[in-house]
């Protein structure tokens, strides 16, 4: 009977979970108490029991006969009172045990109910603007229609290359534009309703509808109950509410969104279907038929609307790349323009040479190195975002051309422009017409006639860049070809042929004069800052070479063609099977990778890696300084190790999350690169710690002076995993920059000076007060060394034939210690002569004497 509650105990709790089995246990002490009372009464009671049958024993066994039957009857009434009693006890536990864990699930049910109500009201504050949202469908169904103008007019209008590329364009803007829109909207929808499911889940809890049996309890519940589904309420009918709202809104986007498609599938069937049949002809000599019923001016007006368009989606989408282009412009013209004034302080003659093109106008030239630069970094921008760049590089390269090239080749270019100005214009209109068609021959014609000419004339060795004449020849042949193939009714393909002979040229003027300037540029730097210029982190232009290197004009001819070739449909055949090869997903194993994926991986990785080594090739070789001025700017330098850490380690950020590299192989090779380092990289990594401690810590720096064994030299740079120091004598010592911070250095920059002492001996006699305050006149007069800590000249010793005077005084700069010294010595000599002040030579008297025992001797 004593493991009874025990026993009760743990039948209780075999039926519970782990939680209500810690609830349990909780409450046992309140839930036995009654039980183990009841316990203690029976047990006294059966103790009376126990002491009267042994005095009942004690009696005659006869007794005990008679009585034995009674005894068991009262034996079995009193364990099945005592089993009634525990009966009890259990029930009213098990019903107590209950209701606490319904109290318990009810309050953390509540909980969890008002912190999702909450989180639901937070994300309800940030309304969708179903207002805004439906203007943005109205717009791009406007534009959509728009678009589809002119396009699916039937088969008797001649369909242009031109209006179908554009139109496709357009519409897989749009497309993107609104799958974002739709993408916004799914997943606020699919948030909210994951809230309202969540709320609704928690609201079907079983416990949460329980009441307890004692009334004061089941009251306050019920008070709290009222009051969590009046919380409840009205955000659970505003989540509702905003989910029909969006429902409806998504379904409008999913509509629209399978227009577009449509249109983009279509558009792209008939444009397959005519450049299938590239050579065919169109419209026959002059006849009127296959052109639209619009004028001229009705398909001028849709020509630009539909160019506009595609104009300002791009924009949209590339906004931020063109803000940084514009910045880069800015930063570059900055440094060109402080290379004019360089220029101007040096002497050097301005716009009369051809070095100094570049410098007549700066922020001119820095918006053509950009454009030239940049137009590569724009994937498959509308042809009218080309053209507004091109135009920016050759107005401003006209504005550069003025009083430098001849009269004559000056006035090719302004030809050329207004030419290409008129085809490119002509390319913008989107729909046949007799009129273009009149045109294109006429400007063909002249681009025929004029290349010619330009052939037969002898000005050619007036020509400042003889590559262009490549480019005219280039022009005459594609403009023959315009020629014959619009009159024989080729319009599609004549176009093309019309729009990239004098793109060719302008194109190729821009992107010459492109590397010619940034050749010019560098090329200036050279000469005008063969010493570390602040300004310029150090960037020693006297490594740059002054020509140009054949790669970059293998460069600047693999992107006029790329930039030429896109006007052809079938360059935009090729290069999208091209693309579709670069961009199909592989698998190796368990890692699926694409081509161009590893592409970009490896390509960023190597322009992080050069960059690298740019900052690294062009730091300075500085020579020491140990003016504050000075230090600052060398001090810069000591930075270029953390710098180049941040570039390789971006680069391989960059390269593994533009990639898709999955984390979790980058991270099983940084655990084998750790295994590496604990095994045999230690030095390495050792090294490279320490070089990152120094450029924190700057206990040198580069420019500095410093002392190695006893030998000065200057450091000259801090790299990943040593050290250069040029030393004074001529060689330089590549020291590891883990034994740099571990040995003993001097560092002279940073000291207050150098400590110089001359000990000077005057002869016995002499005015020693005179003679001291002679000496510390001479070094307080000298600038070069220091007034604190002051000189000092004391008496320190008395010699065999003189006084010692100890003269110290401090000097700034270390290098000038030796001069300093020097001259100071050579002063105290003529100094003392003319004072009469002897420097006593060491002497010795010898005297010398007869001796009586053997007739000579010397004595001292």
């Amino acid at each position: 009977m004593i493991i009874f509650p025990f026993v009760m105990t743990q039948r209780q709790d075999d039926s519970l979970s782990p939680v209500q089995d810690m609830e349990s246990k909780a409450n046992q002490p309140n839930h036995f108490l009654s039980l183990l009372r009841s316990c203690n009464r029976m047990l006294f009671v059966l103790g009376l029991m126990i002491v009267s049958n042994h005095m009942i024993l004690a009696s005659p066994i006869r007794s005990g006969m008679e009585h034995q039957d009674s005894d068991s009857v009262s034996a079995k009434s009193f364990s099945r009172r005592l089993q009634e009693v525990g009966d009890a006890g259990y029930l009213k536990n098990l019903e107590e045990f209950e209701t606490t864990r319904n109290q318990s699930v009810q309050r953390k049910v509540m909980a969890e109910i008002r912190r999702t109500i909450q989180e639901a009201r937070k994300y309800l504050s940030d309304e969708v603007d179903s207002i805004g949202v439906e203007n943005q469908l109205s717009q791009i169904k406007a534009q959509r229609e728009l678009v589809e103008k002119g396009v699916f007019e039937g088969d008797t209008v001649i369909q242009s290359d031109r209006n179908l590329g554009v139109s496709g364009a357009i519409l897989s803007e749009l497309e993107q534009k609104t799958q974002a829109i739709r993408d916004n909207i799914t997943d606020r929808s699919d948030r909210l309703f994951g809230l309202s499911f969540q709320i609704d889940s928690l609201s079907t809890i079983e416990e949460l509808f329980r009441f307890s049996s004692d009334s004061a309890i089941a009251a306050t519940y019920a008070k709290k109950f009222v009051l969590i589904a009046k919380e409840i309420e009205p955000t659970f009918n505003d989540l509702h509410a905003t989910l029909a709202t969006l429902d409806r809104l998504q379904a409008s986007v999913e509509a629209e969104l399978i227009l577009i498609e449509a249109s983009i599938l279509e558009i792209q069937r008939k444009r397959d279907e005519l450049n299938s049949g590239m050579f065919s002809t169109e419209s026959k000599w002059f006849s009127r038929s296959g052109f639209s019923d619009l004028s001229f001016g009705e398909i001028i007006k849709m020509s630009h609307e539909k160019e506009l368009i595609a104009f300002s989606l791009y924009f949209e989408i590339f906004s931020s790349r063109i803000y940084f282009l514009l910045l880069v412009v800015l930063l570059l013209g900055f440094f060109i323009y402080n290379l004019r004034a360089k220029s101007k302080e040096e002497g050097f003659a301005e716009n009369t040479d051809n070095q100094q093109l570049v410098l007549k106008n700066p922020l001119l030239s820095a918006l053509i190195i950009v454009i030239g630069v940049a137009q590569f970094f724009f994937p498959s921008p509308p042809f009218v975002f080309h053209f507004f760049l091109w135009m920016l590089a050759a107005l401003a390269l006209t504005v550069l051309f003025f009083r430098f090239l001849s009269r004559y080749w000056l006035g090719f270019w302004l030809v050329v422009l207004l030419i290409f100005f008129l085809s490119s214009s002509l390319n913008l209109v989107l729909v046949f017409t007799r009129v273009e068609k009149m045109l294109m021959l006429m400007l063909s014609m002249v681009g025929v006639v004029y290349g010619s000419l330009i052939f037969l004339t002898g000005k050619k060795s007036e020509l400042k860049e003889k590559r262009i004449l490549y480019f005219v020849g280039y022009m005459v042949f594609m403009q023959a070809l315009s020629f014959l193939f619009c009159l024989f009714g080729n319009l599609n393909f004549a176009k093309s042929l019309l729009v990239s002979g004098y793109l060719g040229v302008v194109l190729g003027v821009i992107l010459l004069w492109t590397v010619r300037l940034i050749n010019q540029m560098l090329g200036l730097a050279s000469s005008l800052y063969n010493k570390p210029d602040k300004k310029l982190f150090f960037i020693n232009f006297d490594k740059i070479g002054e020509k140009v290197h054949p790669i970059f004009y293998f460069l600047l001819t693999l992107g006029w063609l790329i930039l030429v070739g896109r006007n052809f449909y079938t360059f935009n055949l090729v290069s999208g099977g091209f693309n579709f090869f670069l961009n199909t997903p592989r698998v190796l194993g368990s890692y699926e990778f694409t081509i161009n994926g590893l592409l970009i991986f490896f390509v960023i990785l190597v322009i992080s890696v050069i960059l690298s080594r740019i900052v690294s090739f062009f730091s300075a070789d500085p020579d020491a300084n140990t003016t504050t001025t000075k230090r600052k700017s060398i001090s810069l330098g000591s930075w270029l190790l953390l710098v180049q850490i941040f570039i390789i380690s971006m680069g391989l950020f960059l390269a593994v999350a533009a990639s898709g590299v999955p984390l979790d192989k980058v991270t099983i090779v940084l655990g084998a690169l750790g295994v590496g380092i604990g095994l045999g990289l230690q030095g390495l990594f050792n090294n490279l710690v320490s070089g990152v401690i120094i450029a924190f810590e700057n206990p040198v720096k580069v420019g500095d002076l410093i002392e190695i064994n006893g030998k000065p030299g200057v450091m000259k740079s801090i790299g990943f995993r040593s050290s250069v120091v040029n030393m004074l004598e001529g060689a330089s010592i590549i020291i590891p920059n883990g034994d740099l911070l571990s040995q003993q250095l001097v560092n002279w920059t940073m000291g207050r000076g150098k400590k110089v002492t001359v000990v000077v001996g005057v002869a016995y006699g002499t005015n020693l007060s005179a003679a001291c305050l002679l000496v510390k006149g001479l070094l307080t007069s000298d600038s070069r060394i220091l007034s604190y800590p002051a000189p000092r000249v004391l008496p320190m010793d008395f010699g065999d034939s003189r006084i010692d005077l100890e003269v110290s005084f401090w000097v700034n700069n270390y290098l000038e210690v030796p001069f300093v010294k020097g001259d100071i010595v050579h002063q105290i000599d003529v100094m003392f002569k003319e004072k009469g002040i002897v420097i006593p030579f060491p002497q010795r008297d010898v005297h010398l004497s007869s001796d009586g025992d053997n007739g000579r001797g010397i004595k001292p």
